[in-house]
């Protein structure tokens, strides 16, 4: 076990605790089409680090996306559109993400 200094000096943040809704999020769906919602554990001050990425399995030629960039903007379109999934996963996604995203693909 690591001691307090230690964690302070090395950046040691423990594993995130399961969120709820990322447990009951429908990640097959979201596989489906090719991205996901990735559980990164925390930021440094303890906030989660939820990102939404584009599924790396599933190349661009198989009907996936080349970049999270191409998958952030399909989820904001769908979102737009009134997709509960997609609105589900924008949701989901820590502060920091969701600022990057709306500055890539606008508000939704």
């Amino acid at each position: 076990m690591a001691t307090i200094i230690e964690r302070i000096a090395f950046g040691f943040v423990p594993p995130a605790a399961p969120t709820p809704a990322l447990d009951t999020f429908d990640y097959d769906a979201a596989h489906a089409e090719g991205w996901t919602l990735s559980n990164l554990g925390r930021y440094q001050d303890r906030t989660p680090h939820i990102e939404l990425q584009r599924l790396d399995r599933r190349k661009a030629a198989d009907g996936g996306f080349s970049s999270d960039r191409d998958a952030w903007t399909h989820v904001v379109k769908r979102a737009r559109e009134g997709s509960l999934l997609h609105l589900a996963a924008l949701s989901l996604i820590d502060r920091r993400e969701r600022l990057v995203i709306t500055a890539h693909c606008g508000p939704w």
